[in-house]
């Protein structure tokens, strides 16, 4: 039985930090790094004191062209595109901060982060978006291995604020 729409595209969206680059190399799938895309689709701004560029998120969504086969899409910002489903991963804050300090962030970019990642960021917005939406990264592997079935969002998302 053939699958009428197929899933090609999986955006791998989640808090700078998080672990989506990682998540994309260990799943051996052909991945696409919006920063790259972006950077080529000449989507880019300059770069900006915090290291950041900001991207035209418009453009970029624009110039998207779906994959021939399934992809990764690494970049928090992919849930922009028209992807076909969205993985997002997440990490605790305390977590999250220590990767972000290594990594040279500022104290006050590190802050902003965590507190994107504790309120979960504005992939709570993505809910009723009518693409699958995964959350953690041993159900979006299950999820990929089992061949992208029909899935609904789950029921219940990371609280990292509920937690003791």
């Amino acid at each position: 039985m053939a699958v009428e729409n197929p899933i090609l595209s999986i955006g791998v969206i989640g808090t700078p930090g998080c672990g989506k680059t990682t998540f994309c190399q260990k799943s051996m799938l052909p991945t696409i790094s919006l920063a790259d895309y972006a950077r080529e689709n000449d989507c880019l701004g300059e770069i900006e004191a915090d290291g950041a560029a900001e991207m035209d998120v418009e453009k970029l969504s624009k110039s998207w062209v779906n994959p021939n086969e399934l992809t990764l899409i690494d970049g928090h910002l992919a849930h922009h595109l028209p992807v076909d489903a969205l993985i997002v991963i997440r990490c605790s804050p305390e977590e999250l901060k220590s990767r972000l300090k290594a990594r040279g962030y500022s104290d006050e970019k590190v802050r902003q982060n965590v507190e994107v990642e504790m309120l979960g960021g504005p992939w709570n917005d993505l809910i009723n978006d009518h693409r699958p939406i995964f959350e953690g990264v041993e159900g979006a592997m299950q999820w990929i291995t089992d061949g992208c079935p029909t899935h609904s969002t789950p029921e219940s998302a990371t609280d990292w604020l509920s937690r003791p």
